[in-house]
């Protein structure tokens, strides 16, 4: 796989044209990019990185740990990560944690693609800051007919994105964390308890998102 990624990273074939050509940063993305311009990362800080589902949790008060810093932007793709990561990384934080991707499956990106690209991410990050531990997590499972119809009959896209980023982890030396099998129902939904749009994290959600982390944060 790793020179299948090498490939896909060299090439910028369709594909990752498609990705940045689909990424037209909105009024909310760049408040929040000029936001976190101001604010300091530094050596010790985690940082929690990522679109929505990064931004709607308070993570240094769930986890109890002011060294956290959240950079989640609403609706933020792989690209859209990918070209606001430089300042966060000047900062040498020791580690960051990944979210990204369920917007570039609405998108219609295909599978692969999305995997290769975040694979890409994964490797610019290391790239910035050497010394940082990268953690990527598994996309979430979602439910369609609750509001996003963006994702209908595409929950066998983030089985596959999950599974080629479980598999890169090793060669591309990040940590995976699989959220996928805690959130899912029997039929691959999320959970009701834990989502009441079908995508977005209640409370409970959070919170079981949390305690999985938590051995992440303190190794």
């Amino acid at each position: 796989m790793k020179q299948e990624v090498k490939a896909f990273i060299a090439s910028l074939h369709n594909d990752t044209s498609a990705m940045r050509d689909a990424f037209a940063p909105d009024d909310y993305y760049m408040r929040r990019v000029s936001h976190f311009a101001r604010l300091n990362v530094g050596r010790g800080d985690i940082v929690m990185l990522g679109d929505s589902l990064i931004n709607g949790c308070e993570w240094h008060e769930l986890l109890e740990n002011p060294l956290i810093k959240n950079r989640g932007i609403n609706g933020d793709t792989v690209e859209g990560v990918r070209q606001r990561v430089e300042g966060i990384m000047q900062g040498k934080p020791a580690k960051v944690f990944l979210m990204v991707g369920i917007n570039d499956v609405s998108h219609n990106i295909a599978s692969h693609a999305i995997a290769y690209s975040i694979v890409a991410l994964v490797d610019y990050l290391h790239s910035l800051s050497p010394g940082t531990q990268v953690y990527v997590h598994s996309l979430l499972p979602f439910d369609s007919t609750v509001y996003f119809s963006s994702l209908t009959d595409k929950e066998g896209d983030v089985r596959h994105i999950n599974t080629l980023l479980s598999e890169a982890a090793e060669e591309f030396d990040y940590t995976f964390i699989d959220l996928y099998a805690h959130f899912a129902t029997p039929d691959g939904t999320i959970n009701a308890e834990y989502s009441n749009d079908g995508l977005h994290l209640t409370g409970s959600g959070y919170a079981l998102w949390a305690r999985l982390l938590q051995p992440y944060i303190n190794e």
